[in-house]
């Protein structure tokens, strides 16, 4: 399912609830448990004020009443105590006469479900993808952005999220998205040509950052390999997929080289398509026609 859709039960509306509170009252609770987590929060939180309430009140006004006070602690003692009998009907009473206003508490609940089914809907849940991205850039930084291999646990938890992240997907066609357009850091790719440039640098220069610039109002894919006197830039034509909304298509049209004040052009050679298959605002996870993944996050 999506990320974003909120799969909750909804509630009937007022003039429902109180048809049906006068057809069958006995119905309007088979309502709250169908509210699942919020009914059942909603339901435990209007009881326990309820009660916390209405217990005082009835030990007070007992007091000012009689001028005694009940002692709840006789029902601990063995049998035989006296006033322990009296105690249990006087708080069986009670018990009853709360039982009677039983509607105003489920009428309560109905009033507080929606609200605490926004307030669930609000939370970080677990898995949820925010948690999910956090702990994918978290081994992804861990790995150097992909220049050191995973070991077996870490690769197989990272292809777990991978494939959470896919199944959370919160934009409908991604590669046909204005999303898309932007500036992206790489944070993480299994391109073995970029690891190695990396971790090599460029005659000398070390490496500072990868981007990759996409323009979808021009339809513009631009790859850079920033140093820190140099830069390796590719640049190639983007172009969403027809049939797939996932996929986009591309080739290379224009390839340099920069090192210090010399900058040299390079064929640019090849073409191919990439799939998105997470993105929001701030992150987003290709794979493209070889296999190799990148995860990326949005700096402007």
């Amino acid at each position: 399912m999506a990320a974003g859709v909120d799969s909750s039960p909804t509630l009937p509306d007022l003039p429902t609830l109180v048809r049906q509170a006068k057809e069958d009252p006995s119905s309007l609770l088979q309502v709250v448990k169908d509210a699942g987590v919020a009914g059942a929060i909603s339901y435990t939180a209007v009881e326990l004020t309820f009660f916390s309430i209405a217990l005082p009140i009835g030990y007070f006004s007992w007091h000012a009443s009689t001028g005694e006070w009940l002692q709840p602690l006789l029902l601990l003692q063995e049998d035989g105590v006296e006033g322990k009998a009296r105690l249990l009907g006087l708080l069986l009473s009670y018990v009853v006469l709360l039982k009677t206003l039983f509607p105003l508490r489920l009428g309560s609940t109905l009033l507080l479900t929606p609200v605490t089914q926004r307030a669930i809907s609000g939370l970080p849940a677990l898995g949820s993808a925010g948690g999910l991205k956090r702990e994918l850039l978290a081994l992804a930084e861990a790995s150097r952005g992909g220049v050191d291999s995973f070991d077996a646990a870490e690769q197989a938890r990272f292809d777990e999220i991978v494939a959470e992240l896919t199944a959370l997907n919160p934009t409908a066609s991604p590669a046909r998205s204005a999303l898309l357009s932007g500036e992206w850091v790489c944070r993480w790719t299994s391109e073995k040509e970029i690891n190695f440039t990396v971790e090599k640098g460029l005659f000398g220069e070390p490496w500072r950052r990868t981007l990759q610039r996409i323009d979808m109002a021009t339809g513009r894919l631009e790859n850079l390999i920033e140093f820190e006197d140099g830069c390796l830039q590719v640049q190639s034509t983007f172009s969403p997929d027809e049939a797939n909304g996932s996929r986009f298509n591309f080739a290379f049209d224009a390839c340099a080289v920069r090192w210090r004040s010399f900058e040299v052009p390079l064929p640019p050679v090849g073409k191919g398509w990439g799939e998105q298959l997470y993105l929001d605002k701030e992150l987003r996870i290709q794979r493209d026609v070889r296999g190799d993944l990148l995860v990326a996050t949005r700096s402007r």
